[in-house]
């Protein structure tokens, strides 16, 4: 499985928020227009802009990675299921991403059942 990080510029910018804007733009963008198993952000401000950007009509918790780190599975409204994963910010070590992404390559999620 291929990994696409978005993050941002190295340099600060001058007004973070547009820096958020931009990121969740460009992230709702892309998952509008290309096929995406699963989204993971990092901070509720990020996942809620990029969320904004998308028309999910169901939501399910599935489970946590770790404490901090929940997996949910939403139903877009073209018909696709996206798994969406927010790590919160200050939970976690520096290999929590890692661990999260190895679960999902080994495809230890379970899918219990479709959304409606």
């Amino acid at each position: 499985a291929r990994v696409t990080l978005l993050r941002a510029p190295a340099q600060r910018a001058d007004d973070p928020t547009s820096v958020l804007h931009d990121i969740a733009r460009d992230a709702a963008g892309r998952l509008r227009d290309k096929r995406f198993d699963v989204v993971i952000a990092t901070g509720g401000d990020t996942m809620e802009a990029i969320l904004d950007g998308l028309n999910i009509r169901a939501f399910d918790i599935l489970r946590e990675f770790e404490p901090g780190f929940p997996l949910g599975r939403a139903l877009l409204g073209d018909g696709r299921e996206l798994l969406i994963a927010m790590k919160a910010g200050g939970f976690g070590d520096d290999d929590t991403l890692r661990r999260a992404i190895a679960q999902l390559r080994q495809n230890t999620i379970v899918r219990e059942q479709a959304l409606s």
